[in-house]
């Protein structure tokens, strides 16, 4: 159960997320196609690695994790749907901003992997771009559920989004609602200088015993700051242009290297800072 957010501040743009799973293996890549670089961070589930988030040097920013919708609810996808991950793959590789993705998706309606052991937990995607443009995508019968930013920030936890479009932030109610009240009040209180530290703040105090990782994103920079549970206070950076990771707060040294065959297994990457 995962935490994401956009923020769009007087000063700066800054996305964020918290992975949180069991222990389980994790890849980080940067890629180039259609002359963007395009970083995915990627989870190991049922022996394949599935993309989790991704982020273009055009500044688009896609994350996926868990919801857990209303008892009853029933996808209604068949075969003509698109699966999500293909689709948001193919938004990376050709869009700059999030209302592009809706002529991508050209009126089809997504599908999201299930398991038939759990058929009310599905997954919802957060997407945005630097312009300021954002919004949250979700399941429905025969169609996609659409919650469109409305502030100058959109937080996404574990209960449907659109079930609250009406309602106060402080009303919603479900799995992660705590958080999201808790993520809704700091940045709403902190929007006028909202950076990269009061991003990872959002995220240690959202942050649960299995979040296995912290990222930031700064679309405006295409850089991205990235801390993992064997140790929070250590941060590494990430150069979506220049394609390297540096190591940066909690080390001794600040090494920075490229990234090999486009892709770094992450607890190769904690084995060589140990």
């Amino acid at each position: 159960m995962c935490t994401s957010f956009a923020v769009f501040g007087q000063e700066k743009t800054i996305y964020g997320m918290n992975f949180d799973t069991d222990e389980i293996d994790l890849k980080l890549k940067v890629n180039t196609y259609n002359d963007m670089n395009i970083f995915y961070f990627s989870a190991l589930l049922d022996n394949k690695y599935r993309d989790i988030a991704g982020f273009n040097s055009e500044g688009l920013f896609i994350c996926t994790q868990a919801v857990k919708y209303s008892p009853g609810f029933k996808s209604s996808c068949d075969e003509n749907d698109w699966f999500a991950f293909d689709v948001f793959d193919e938004a990376l590789k050709e869009t700059k901003k999030a209302s592009e993705f809706f002529e991508i998706l050209n009126k089809r309606v997504l599908s999201y992997p299930r398991n038939p052991l759990f058929p009310d937990l599905g997954l919802h995607t957060i997407i945005a771009d630097k312009t300021g443009d954002a919004f949250i995508l979700e399941e429905g019968n025969d169609t996609n559920i659409v919650s469109p930013i409305h502030n100058d920030f959109i937080v996404m936890t574990n209960f449907p989004n659109g079930d609250f479009k009406e309602a106060n932030y402080n009303e919603v109610h479900g799995i992660g609602a705590d958080r999201y009240i808790c993520a809704h009040e700091y940045i709403d209180n902190n929007i006028h200088s909202f950076g990269i530290n009061e991003a990872f703040e959002v995220l240690s105090k959202t942050s649960q015993k299995n979040t296995l990782c912290s990222i930031v994103y700064d679309p405006l920079k295409n850089e991205i700051y990235i801390s993992f549970k064997t140790d929070l206070s250590k941060k590494w950076k990430i150069s979506i242009i220049d394609k390297t990771i540096q190591s940066m707060d909690g080390f001794l040294s600040n090494n920075k290297f490229q990234f090999t065959n486009e892709e770094i297994l992450v607890k190769d990457l904690i084995r060589l800072y140990k």
